[in-house]
């Protein structure tokens, strides 16, 4: 891997946004799924720390610093590699492909598209995983969201949606993909399993979302509460002036 793909992830904030806006191919879609990922595993590692400052979630204490370290040590690391694979791989594809389309010689042609495509089974496999990472992801942050620090439930709803568009992300970049190839069982295989993991993502979608009602109904049950002090406060003033 190239010391220029290695640098994406050290450049400034800025300067990587304004890499995915530069109207070139690189980094592209596969790397913005991967850095939604990293996005959403920070956000839940922030709220697991601030948990654990916490005595009153003591009792959830061994299940955040797991969710943690398993982020820590596991999850995030691999998409930061997958973030920078992404990039150089995908940059090869367009390559070949560029220097298939200038070739004159029939043979040369069939050659370069042939290894332009070798190099997209590649590229279409990195996304996959991209996708199943921010799946136990979307598990993450819900479980977060639950057992975590509740101030902090904004920083868990906010990983949630991350992790979700990091994966469906994936599913749109393999399935585009999955477009270059004629039947044959490898893309079969793919197409299942892209399948598979869109069925599974809707289903968390649906849990995820049910945490958005959670808050409305406490925004319900507040409101209720408050308007319930405020008329037992009418009540006693009343009462008084008599």
């Amino acid at each position: 891997m190239s010391e220029k793909k290695m640098a994406l992830m050290e450049l400034p904030a800025g300067k990587l946004l304004d890499k995915f806006g530069s109207g070139t191919h690189a980094p592209g879609s596969g790397s913005a799924a991967a850095l939604m990922g990293i996005l959403s595993s920070k956000l839940i590692i922030t709220v697991g720390k601030l948990s654990l400052k916490k005595p009153e979630y003591q009792r959830d204490h061994p299940k955040i610093e797991f969710i943690n370290q398993r982020i820590e040590r596991e999850i995030e690391p691999e998409l930061r590699k997958l973030f920078e694979e992404d990039a150089v791989i995908f940059d090869e594809v367009i390559k070949l492909r560029v220097a298939r389309d200038k070739a004159q010689d029939t043979k040369e042609r069939r050659r370069l598209g042939e290894q332009a495509n070798e190099k997209l089974r590649s590229a279409t496999e990195i996304p996959i995983r991209i996708c199943e990472l921010c799946i136990r992801l979307i598990d993450d942050g819900v479980a977060m969201f639950d057992i975590g620090f509740q101030a902090a439930r904004g920083d868990s709803g906010a990983a949630v949606s991350a992790a979700v568009a990091g994966a469906m992300s994936g599913i749109f970049v393999v399935s585009l993909n999955l477009r270059s190839f004629k039947k044959s069982e490898w893309a079969e295989e793919k197409r299942k399993q892209v399948a598979d993991l869109q069925s599974e993502l809707e289903a968390k979608q649906l849990t995820a979302f049910g945490r958005v009602s959670k808050l409305n109904e406490e925004d319900v049950e507040t409101m209720a509460l408050d308007l319930g002090v405020a008329q037992s406060s009418d009540q006693e003033d009343v009462s008084a002036s008599k």
